[in-house]
This record gives structure tokens, C-alpha cells and sequence, in this order.
């Protein structure tokens, strides 16, 4: 018995509909990927800026902190030079 043909098409054409149907499907693949690439790229610059503005302010901490310090420090020095009555 032959090999019969269910949909009564050439060799060629059945080769060329399923080489067209992959590029199709490559292509919708592809641009699902860039789009979760993208929200990934959003997302990541966005914990980055997050650990940024946190690592500023605890800088703008400290420095306020140390100033402070020294304020204090400058206060007491001034106290203790100072002879209350």
C-alpha cells in the first residue's frame, strides 16, 4: 500500500506551509520575549535606582548625624569653660 496524501497536496507545498507556520511562530515567540525582557529591564533599574536612593540617604544621614556631633561637642566645650554662679 502507498503512502496517500490525507490532504491531496504536494510534498513541496505541505514543506513550504510548515517551514512559514515555524517563522510565524518564531516571530510571535520572539516578541512575547521582548516584552518580558523589557518589564525585566524596568524592573531591575528600578530596584537599582531604589538601592541608589537609599545608599544617598543614609549618607545625608550619617553626614547630619556627624554634624550634629559636633555641634553637640562644641556646646559642651563652651559649657564647661562657662562657670555658672
Amino acid at each position: 500500500m502507498a503512502f496517500r496524501n490525507p490532504f491531496k497536496l504536494p510534498i513541496g507545498d505541505l514543506l513550504h506551509r510548515g517551514f512559514i507556520y515555524s517563522l510565524a511562530g518564531v516571530t510571535v515567540w520572539g516578541a512575547i520575549m521582548i516584552g518580558m525582557v523589557h518589564r525585566d529591564t524596568l524592573k531591575r533599574g528600578q530596584e537599582a535606582l531604589a538601592v541608589k536612593q537609599a545608599q544617598e540617604r543614609e549618607a545625608i544621614e550619617s553626614a547630619d548625624v556627624l554634624q550634629e556631633k559636633a555641634l553637640a561637642e562644641q556646646v559642651q566645650d563652651a559649657l564647661q569653660g562657662r562657670k555658672f554662679t
